[in-house]
Protein backbone atom coordinates (compact mmCIF):
# COMPACT_ATOMS: atom_id res chain seq x y z
CA UNK A 1 0.00 0.00 0.00
CA UNK A 2 3.03 2.27 0.72
CA UNK A 3 4.52 1.60 -2.67
CA UNK A 4 1.13 2.38 -4.39
CA UNK A 5 0.90 5.61 -2.16
CA UNK A 6 4.25 6.44 -3.43
CA UNK A 7 3.58 6.10 -7.01
CA UNK A 8 0.55 7.68 -7.11
CA UNK A 9 2.18 10.96 -5.63
CA UNK A 10 5.10 10.44 -8.14
CA UNK A 11 2.83 10.63 -10.96
CA UNK A 12 0.63 13.00 -10.15
CA UNK A 13 3.54 15.30 -8.92
CA UNK A 14 5.14 14.99 -11.89
CA UNK A 15 1.76 16.15 -14.19
CA UNK A 16 1.20 19.13 -11.54
CA UNK A 17 4.86 20.12 -12.25
CA UNK A 18 4.10 19.99 -16.18
CA UNK A 19 0.65 22.11 -15.85
CA UNK A 20 -1.11 19.06 -16.59
CA UNK A 21 -4.61 18.65 -14.10
CA UNK A 22 -5.42 16.01 -12.34
CA UNK A 23 -9.04 15.43 -11.23
CA UNK A 24 -9.54 14.18 -7.89
CA UNK A 25 -11.68 11.34 -9.49
CA UNK A 26 -8.25 10.06 -10.95
CA UNK A 27 -6.04 10.16 -7.43
CA UNK A 28 -5.53 7.55 -5.78
CA UNK A 29 -5.49 9.39 -1.72
CA UNK A 30 -9.02 10.38 -2.87
CA UNK A 31 -10.30 6.50 -3.93
CA UNK A 32 -12.09 6.21 -0.80
CA UNK A 33 -14.90 9.13 -1.19
CA UNK A 34 -17.82 9.30 -2.46
CA UNK A 35 -18.29 12.82 -5.32
CA UNK A 36 -21.42 14.52 -3.96
CA UNK A 37 -23.05 15.81 -7.02
CA UNK A 38 -24.86 19.49 -6.54
CA UNK A 39 -28.55 18.66 -5.63
CA UNK A 40 -30.35 19.76 -9.11
CA UNK A 41 -33.59 19.68 -9.86
CA UNK A 42 -35.29 17.20 -12.58
CA UNK A 43 -35.80 19.47 -15.00
CA UNK A 44 -33.53 22.84 -14.20
CA UNK A 45 -34.49 26.01 -17.11
CA UNK A 46 -31.28 26.94 -17.26
CA UNK A 47 -27.71 24.68 -16.27
CA UNK A 48 -24.51 26.65 -15.38
CA UNK A 49 -21.71 25.55 -17.57
CA UNK A 50 -19.18 24.60 -15.02
CA UNK A 51 -15.92 23.28 -16.27
CA UNK A 52 -14.61 19.42 -15.54
CA UNK A 53 -12.52 20.77 -13.00
CA UNK A 54 -14.48 22.85 -10.94
CA UNK A 55 -17.64 19.94 -10.95
CA UNK A 56 -14.30 17.23 -10.01
CA UNK A 57 -13.02 19.70 -6.73
CA UNK A 58 -16.62 20.73 -5.38
CA UNK A 59 -17.86 16.93 -5.95
CA UNK A 60 -15.33 15.57 -3.85
CA UNK A 61 -15.50 19.31 -1.00
CA UNK A 62 -19.56 17.91 -0.65
CA UNK A 63 -18.53 14.72 0.24
CA UNK A 64 -15.39 15.94 3.12
CA UNK A 65 -17.95 18.66 4.36
CA UNK A 66 -20.92 16.36 4.43
CA UNK A 67 -19.07 13.83 6.20
CA UNK A 68 -17.64 16.36 8.61
CA UNK A 69 -14.16 15.27 7.63
CA UNK A 70 -11.05 17.18 8.90
CA UNK A 71 -8.09 16.01 7.67
CA UNK A 72 -4.98 17.52 5.49
CA UNK A 73 -6.21 16.82 2.48
CA UNK A 74 -9.84 18.64 3.45
CA UNK A 75 -7.78 21.86 4.02
CA UNK A 76 -5.70 20.95 0.38
CA UNK A 77 -9.33 21.13 -1.42
CA UNK A 78 -10.88 23.51 0.16
CA UNK A 79 -7.78 25.33 -1.08
CA UNK A 80 -8.85 24.16 -4.50
CA UNK A 81 -12.18 25.11 -3.79
CA UNK A 82 -11.06 28.99 -2.72
CA UNK A 83 -8.58 29.40 -5.80
CA UNK A 84 -11.69 28.88 -8.19
CA UNK A 85 -14.45 30.61 -5.88
CA UNK A 86 -12.92 33.16 -3.55
CA UNK A 87 -16.29 33.53 -1.93
CA UNK A 88 -17.36 29.82 -0.96
CA UNK A 89 -18.24 30.57 2.48
CA UNK A 90 -18.58 26.40 3.02
CA UNK A 91 -15.40 26.22 2.16
CA UNK A 92 -13.61 29.10 4.20
CA UNK A 93 -15.57 27.57 7.15
CA UNK A 94 -14.53 24.03 6.93
CA UNK A 95 -10.76 25.27 6.49
CA UNK A 96 -11.12 26.57 9.46
CA UNK A 97 -12.48 24.44 11.64
CA UNK A 98 -9.91 22.01 9.73
CA UNK A 99 -7.02 23.84 11.35
CA UNK A 100 -8.86 24.16 14.52
CA UNK A 101 -9.28 20.45 14.81
CA UNK A 102 -5.42 19.63 13.92
CA UNK A 103 -4.01 22.28 15.48
CA UNK A 104 -2.36 23.48 12.53
CA UNK A 105 0.50 26.02 11.73
CA UNK A 106 -1.27 29.21 11.78
CA UNK A 107 1.57 30.86 10.69
CA UNK A 108 1.85 29.38 7.88
CA UNK A 109 -1.88 30.11 7.42
CA UNK A 110 -1.39 33.83 7.66
CA UNK A 111 1.13 33.16 5.07
CA UNK A 112 -1.38 31.50 2.65
CA UNK A 113 -3.75 34.30 3.37
CA UNK A 114 -1.03 36.76 2.29
CA UNK A 115 -0.56 35.12 -0.77
CA UNK A 116 -4.24 35.29 -1.62
CA UNK A 117 -4.43 39.17 -0.67
CA UNK A 118 -2.06 40.33 -3.28
CA UNK A 119 -4.52 38.02 -5.74
CA UNK A 120 -8.17 39.18 -4.22
CA UNK A 121 -7.81 42.10 -1.86
CA UNK A 122 -11.00 42.89 -2.26
CA UNK A 123 -12.32 39.29 -0.93
CA UNK A 124 -14.82 39.77 2.32
CA UNK A 125 -14.08 35.92 3.48
CA UNK A 126 -10.35 35.97 3.35
CA UNK A 127 -10.51 39.29 5.76
CA UNK A 128 -12.64 37.54 8.15
CA UNK A 129 -10.63 34.29 7.90
CA UNK A 130 -7.63 35.94 8.69
CA UNK A 131 -9.48 37.80 11.78
CA UNK A 132 -10.24 34.54 12.72
CA UNK A 133 -6.24 33.31 12.71
CA UNK A 134 -5.44 36.39 14.11
CA UNK A 135 -7.55 36.18 17.43
CA UNK A 136 -5.80 32.61 18.05
CA UNK A 137 -2.51 34.36 17.58
CA UNK A 138 -2.77 37.62 19.53
CA UNK A 139 -0.19 39.82 20.20
CA UNK A 140 2.62 38.60 18.72
CA UNK A 141 1.18 39.12 14.93
CA UNK A 142 0.07 42.78 15.46
CA UNK A 143 3.07 44.75 14.42
CA UNK A 144 2.58 42.11 10.67
CA UNK A 145 -0.82 42.86 10.75
CA UNK A 146 -0.04 46.53 10.40
CA UNK A 147 2.10 46.05 7.88
CA UNK A 148 0.17 43.97 6.16
CA UNK A 149 -3.12 46.27 5.73
CA UNK A 150 -0.87 48.97 5.18
CA UNK A 151 0.49 47.53 2.05
CA UNK A 152 -2.86 46.75 0.49
CA UNK A 153 -4.64 50.33 1.55
CA UNK A 154 -1.50 51.77 -0.15
CA UNK A 155 -1.87 49.80 -3.28
CA UNK A 156 -6.09 50.38 -2.90
CA UNK A 157 -6.96 53.19 -0.41
CA UNK A 158 -10.57 52.42 -0.74
CA UNK A 159 -10.67 48.61 -0.22
CA UNK A 160 -14.10 48.51 2.53
CA UNK A 161 -12.95 45.05 3.60
CA UNK A 162 -9.18 46.14 4.49
CA UNK A 163 -10.81 49.00 6.72
CA UNK A 164 -13.06 47.20 8.18
CA UNK A 165 -10.39 44.88 9.40
CA UNK A 166 -8.23 47.41 10.32
CA UNK A 167 -10.65 48.97 12.60
CA UNK A 168 -10.91 45.80 14.17
CA UNK A 169 -7.31 45.08 14.80
CA UNK A 170 -7.03 48.88 15.78
CA UNK A 171 -9.77 48.53 18.02
CA UNK A 172 -8.85 45.44 20.01
CA UNK A 173 -5.36 46.46 20.33
CA UNK A 174 -5.31 49.99 20.97
CA UNK A 175 -3.25 50.98 17.74
CA UNK A 176 -4.96 54.45 17.56
CA UNK A 177 -1.41 56.51 16.98
CA UNK A 178 -0.20 53.96 14.21
CA UNK A 179 -3.60 53.88 12.53
CA UNK A 180 -3.23 58.15 12.34
CA UNK A 181 -0.31 57.75 11.63
CA UNK A 182 -1.30 56.10 8.20
CA UNK A 183 -4.54 57.92 7.63
CA UNK A 184 -2.27 61.30 7.79
CA UNK A 185 -0.25 59.26 4.74
CA UNK A 186 -3.25 58.80 2.84
CA UNK A 187 -5.00 62.12 3.12
CA UNK A 188 -1.53 63.82 2.68
CA UNK A 189 -0.91 61.66 -0.82
CA UNK A 190 -4.53 62.48 -1.68
CA UNK A 191 -6.50 65.04 0.28
CA UNK A 192 -9.80 64.11 -0.89
CA UNK A 193 -9.36 60.14 -0.34
CA UNK A 194 -12.67 59.96 1.52
CA UNK A 195 -11.83 55.97 3.04
CA UNK A 196 -8.63 57.78 4.84
CA UNK A 197 -11.25 60.72 6.41
CA UNK A 198 -13.57 58.74 7.23
CA UNK A 199 -10.80 56.51 9.14
CA UNK A 200 -9.36 59.71 10.43
CA UNK A 201 -13.14 60.30 12.18
CA UNK A 202 -13.06 56.92 13.43
CA UNK A 203 -9.21 57.10 15.32
CA UNK A 204 -10.68 60.84 16.84
CA UNK A 205 -14.17 59.42 18.19
CA UNK A 206 -13.03 55.99 19.32
CA UNK A 207 -9.92 56.56 19.99
CA UNK A 208 -10.41 59.83 21.92
CA UNK A 209 -12.93 57.63 23.56
CA UNK A 210 -10.37 55.37 25.60
CA UNK A 211 -8.04 57.43 25.68
CA UNK A 212 -9.45 60.20 26.87
CA UNK A 213 -7.55 62.89 24.51
CA UNK A 214 -10.42 63.88 22.98
CA UNK A 215 -10.16 67.60 24.22
CA UNK A 216 -6.46 67.95 23.81
CA UNK A 217 -6.67 67.00 20.13
CA UNK A 218 -9.40 69.33 19.10
CA UNK A 219 -7.47 72.39 17.96
CA UNK A 220 -4.95 69.72 16.61
CA UNK A 221 -7.51 68.79 14.50
CA UNK A 222 -9.02 72.03 13.44
CA UNK A 223 -5.70 72.99 12.85
CA UNK A 224 -5.45 69.93 10.64
CA UNK A 225 -8.10 70.42 8.56
CA UNK A 226 -7.63 74.02 8.16
CA UNK A 227 -4.47 73.43 5.86
CA UNK A 228 -6.43 70.47 3.54
CA UNK A 229 -9.15 72.88 3.19
CA UNK A 230 -6.93 75.24 1.75
CA UNK A 231 -5.41 73.17 -0.16
CA UNK A 232 -8.55 71.95 -2.06
CA UNK A 233 -11.95 74.05 -1.09
CA UNK A 234 -14.07 72.06 -3.02
CA UNK A 235 -13.33 68.63 -1.21
CA UNK A 236 -16.42 67.65 0.72
CA UNK A 237 -14.54 64.93 2.48
CA UNK A 238 -12.58 67.84 4.71
CA UNK A 239 -15.55 69.99 4.92
CA UNK A 240 -17.37 67.11 6.68
CA UNK A 241 -14.77 66.32 8.94
CA UNK A 242 -14.38 69.72 10.05
CA UNK A 243 -18.18 70.14 10.97
CA UNK A 244 -17.94 66.20 12.78
CA UNK A 245 -15.04 67.30 15.22
CA UNK A 246 -16.93 66.81 18.45
CA UNK A 247 -17.56 69.36 21.15
CA UNK A 248 -17.93 72.39 18.82
CA UNK A 249 -20.18 74.51 17.26
CA UNK A 250 -20.22 75.42 13.48
CA UNK A 251 -19.44 78.96 14.91
CA UNK A 252 -15.63 77.89 15.09
CA UNK A 253 -16.01 77.00 11.15
CA UNK A 254 -17.08 80.91 10.50
CA UNK A 255 -13.82 82.21 10.10
CA UNK A 256 -12.70 79.47 7.78
CA UNK A 257 -16.34 79.79 5.96
CA UNK A 258 -15.62 83.48 5.50
CA UNK A 259 -12.06 83.40 4.20
CA UNK A 260 -12.88 80.60 1.52
CA UNK A 261 -16.16 82.07 0.50
CA UNK A 262 -14.04 85.22 -0.27
CA UNK A 263 -11.32 83.72 -2.11
CA UNK A 264 -14.02 81.46 -3.96
CA UNK A 265 -17.88 82.95 -4.09
CA UNK A 266 -19.17 80.05 -5.09
CA UNK A 267 -17.75 77.37 -2.97
CA UNK A 268 -21.35 75.88 -1.75
CA UNK A 269 -19.24 74.17 1.42
CA UNK A 270 -18.27 77.84 2.99
CA UNK A 271 -21.69 79.19 1.98
CA UNK A 272 -23.75 76.37 3.33
CA UNK A 273 -21.45 76.72 7.00
CA UNK A 274 -23.14 80.36 7.10
CA UNK A 275 -26.86 79.28 6.81
CA UNK A 276 -26.17 76.21 8.71
CA UNK A 277 -24.59 78.25 11.76
CA UNK A 278 -27.68 80.47 11.53
CA UNK A 279 -30.21 78.56 11.75
CA UNK A 280 -28.54 76.08 14.24
CA UNK A 281 -27.22 78.51 16.70
CA UNK A 282 -28.92 82.16 17.73
CA UNK A 283 -27.71 85.13 15.49
CA UNK A 284 -28.28 88.58 15.42
CA UNK A 285 -30.24 90.05 12.59
CA UNK A 286 -27.13 91.86 11.04
CA UNK A 287 -25.69 88.58 10.42
CA UNK A 288 -29.14 86.79 9.46
CA UNK A 289 -29.37 89.76 6.67
CA UNK A 290 -25.89 88.45 6.01
CA UNK A 291 -26.97 84.59 5.68
CA UNK A 292 -30.19 85.57 3.47
CA UNK A 293 -27.44 87.12 0.81
CA UNK A 294 -25.35 83.60 1.17
CA UNK A 295 -29.18 81.96 0.81
CA UNK A 296 -29.85 82.96 -2.21
CA UNK A 297 -26.04 82.45 -4.00
CA UNK A 298 -26.65 78.82 -3.11
CA UNK A 299 -30.04 78.53 -4.86
CA UNK A 300 -28.17 80.05 -7.38
CA UNK A 301 -25.05 77.65 -7.45
CA UNK A 302 -26.37 74.58 -5.49
CA UNK A 303 -29.43 72.94 -8.15
CA UNK A 304 -29.40 69.71 -6.63
CA UNK A 305 -30.33 71.36 -2.91
CA UNK A 306 -32.36 74.46 -4.39
CA UNK A 307 -35.52 72.77 -2.11
CA UNK A 308 -33.03 72.19 0.91
CA UNK A 309 -32.12 76.07 0.91
CA UNK A 310 -35.08 77.18 0.17
CA UNK A 311 -36.49 75.24 3.17
CA UNK A 312 -33.66 77.03 5.11
CA UNK A 313 -34.75 80.05 3.88
CA UNK A 314 -38.35 80.06 5.28
CA UNK A 315 -36.55 78.57 8.58
CA UNK A 316 -34.73 82.00 9.00
CA UNK A 317 -37.85 84.24 7.73
CA UNK A 318 -39.87 81.88 10.56
CA UNK A 319 -37.23 82.55 13.50
CA UNK A 320 -36.82 86.48 12.57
Amino acid sequence: VTFLLYLNFTFFTYFYLIGVMVLYKDQLEWSDVIPLKQNECTNPVVTIDYSEEFEDAMDYFRAVFDATEYSNRAIAITAKVISMNGASCSAWQHRWFCLQFLKANLFQELDYLDSLAEQYPKNYQLWHHRRLVVEKLGEQVVDRELKATQKVLIDDSKNYHVWSYRQWLVRTHGLWAEDLELVSLLIEEDVRNNSAWNERYFVLTRGGQDLGYLEQVKEVELQFVTEMIRLAPDNESAWNYARAIPGQGLNVLLPLAEEMSKRFPNNLHALSIFVDSAIDESCEMSTKEFVHERLNKLLEVDPIRVRYWAWCSKQLINSE
